[in-house]
């Protein structure tokens, strides 16, 4: 069954679509550039500015992508051997680590971007070298990426820790947690 494209579906999938656009520019911009270089003698200046930016928003839009699905890599072999409560304690301060660190780095990379608009409260925009367009277009991709994995970070936790009341709540869920051996 076809799924159907909605204004909500767009929005949900939105770092997705954007990590492949980007990535699919990149991959063209680069091969177009191949060939006027070494086929024409002729490169195209302004791409490699171009691609550098495009890959900054693959990489940080991905990231945010790969954080909602569960698909960052991970080592979990201390975790996956314990069960029962300590499992759920080192669970929960591992979220807490996890939304500690992209608090902090969604504040500092959003400092960075400020500076690449202000110097010393005053605005001045950094420019590229090549287009002369302002840096903040590539760097606004860093604390976006950053904050969205925030935010689906927190959701999960929510989501995990309110999980962990309901089934606390009702007998039933206890025995079924046991007999699987551990929260997962």
């Amino acid at each position: 069954m076809k799924k159907k494209i909605t204004p909500l579906s767009i929005l949900t999938n939105l770092d997705a679509i954007i990590t492949g656009v980007t990535l699919t520019i990149c991959v063209i911009m680069v091969n177009v550039n191949v060939i006027f270089r070494y086929v024409l003698g002729n490169p195209i200046k302004w791409t490699d500015e171009v691609v550098t930016s495009l890959f900054v928003w693959t990489v940080f839009m991905g990231s945010a992508y790969a954080h909602r699905k569960h698909a960052h890599l991970g080592v979990d072999i201390v975790v996956n051997l314990i069960h029962g409560k300590a499992r759920e304690i080192i669970e929960f301060v591992m979220s807490i680590l996890q939304i500690l660190v992209l608090v902090l780095l969604t504040y500092i990379s959003s400092q960075y971007v400020y500076n690449l608009i202000y110097s010393r409260g005053v605005l001045k925009m950094t420019l590229t070298d090549t287009l002369r367009i302002p840096k903040w277009y590539t760097g606004i991709a860093v604390p976006l990426g950053f904050g969205l994995s925030l935010i689906y970070q927190i959701y999960f936790f929510l989501r995990d820790q309110l999980h962990l009341i309901k089934t606390k709540e009702t007998p039933e869920a206890d025995a079924e947690k046991n007999e699987e051996g551990g929260a997962y």
